[in-house]
């Protein structure tokens, strides 16, 4: 006998199965709209991506311009067409002209850059990316727009690019206490001094002040600035003694190396008077009026540029008066900072110097600490540029 086994389906358990149906037609749409909202997520990131480099190529692309031809318009025609060789999104990067701004960046007390519309000189461009309503380019449609219930996505990104053009002038003291040892109290040199007609010594004040200048020089070579650098040094008349004096001139400055991006003839001239015979008084003014001049060149000199003058002593002005020069660079919008060099030199005039044109006193008493200040002051100018 053959027993048969039927299985049959229960009700319960048939209205179990068909109730998993609404619940997979409710989340069906829930995720579509979560599929919708990730790929249109990373569509945004993306874009965003996009828009940032563009606008970054589009700042540094100005700024470059700007820093080359000093010409506004140009720097601000330069950005647009970089802008709109970057694609975003699928098109071009199209800004109008009034997206590309000109105008001064500048370290706060805080170190932040702060970027000021118009400010003169000019050292930065900033631009605005934007892809959204009002742009050129207009806002940028998404897969799933009306799923999330935002259609448009509208970025927007803003990048501010700079430089620092510098122009130096440095100002040195060719006195004939120059050529006394660096490490010494004395305050003169008499017509007596076996150095007098001789070039300066390995232990001299200028030996010393021509190994600072190379420091200077080469910390300048590593920074990121776009420096021109003239060299400027002074003495006095001496022309009128008779019989005349060895190593006298008639003229109490002399420009020795205009405004120029080759350091090594700074360097150069440098050496020519390590190895020469001059004498002279200290007469601050006139090297430091001839250093504006050059800093003022029509041709020489950047509109954009900063200007800064770096004067040394090492003793106490005989002839004119060098705060009446630092008004007047004041005035030209030339920074002076001021050294002293050795016990003997006349601090407090240098420092009302510095402090007139908005600079820095700095002493030193020795070749080691001179190093040292010109070392300060190139990081000066590099801390300018981070």
């Amino acid at each position: 006998m053959n027993a048969h086994i039927a299985i049959t389906k229960t009700k319960s358990q048939a209205n179990r199965r068909g109730a998993m149906l609404p619940l997979i037609a409710f989340l069906l749409p829930v995720l579509l709209i979560f599929l919708g909202f990730a790929v249109d997520l990373a569509y945004m990131q993306n874009t965003r991506m996009e828009l940032r480099a563009a606008t970054d190529a589009a700042a540094r692309a100005g700024a470059t311009e700007l820093s080359r031809t000093e010409d506004i318009a140009a720097a601000r025609i330069k950005a647009l067409n970089v802008a709109e060789a970057n694609s975003v999104a699928g098109a071009p990067l199209k800004l109008a002209p009034s997206d590309v701004e000109v105008g001064r960046a500048l370290p706060d007390s805080n170190g932040k850059w702060v970027f000021t519309p118009n400010g003169t000189p000019p050292n930065s461009v900033r631009v605005n990316g934007r892809r959204n309503q009002g742009s050129l380019s207009g806002t940028i449609p998404l897969f799933f727009g009306r799923i999330v219930g935002s259609q448009d996505f509208e970025p927007v990104q803003l990048a501010t690019a700079s430089f620092l053009n510098v122009d130096i002038c440095l100002v040195l003291d060719r006195s004939s206490s120059m050529k006394l040892r660096d490490d010494s109290n004395e305050s003169g040199m008499y017509l007596s001094d076996s150095r007098f007609c001789s070039a300066p010594y390995s232990n001299s004040r200028w030996v010393a002040l021509d190994g600072a200048i190379r420091i200077f020089t080469q910390a300048l070579r590593d920074t990121d600035a776009d420096e021109k650098v003239a060299l400027v040094t002074y003495s006095s008349d001496l022309s009128y003694y008779n019989p005349p004096l060895c190593g006298a001139y008639s003229d109490p400055s002399k420009l020795d190396s205009t405004l120029h991006t080759n350091l090594s003839r700074i360097e150069g001239k440098m050496d020519d008077y390590r190895d020469g015979v001059w004498n002279g008084n200290t007469y601050i003014e006139a090297g430091m009026r001839t250093a504006l001049t050059e800093l003022q060149h029509p041709t020489r000199s950047r509109d954009f540029a900063d200007k800064i003058m770096i004067v040394l002593t090492d003793g106490h002005q005989n002839e004119g008066d060098a705060l009446d020069a630092a008004n007047d660079c004041s005035d030209a919008g030339v920074i002076v900072h001021a050294i002293t060099f050795s016990s003997f030199a006349d601090q407090n005039t240098m420092r009302n110097v510095a402090n007139a044109a908005g600079g820095r006193h700095y002493h030193a008493h020795d070749g080691i600490a001179l190093g040292d200040v010109f070392r300060e002051l190139a990081a000066q100018i590099a801390r300018l540029t981070e």
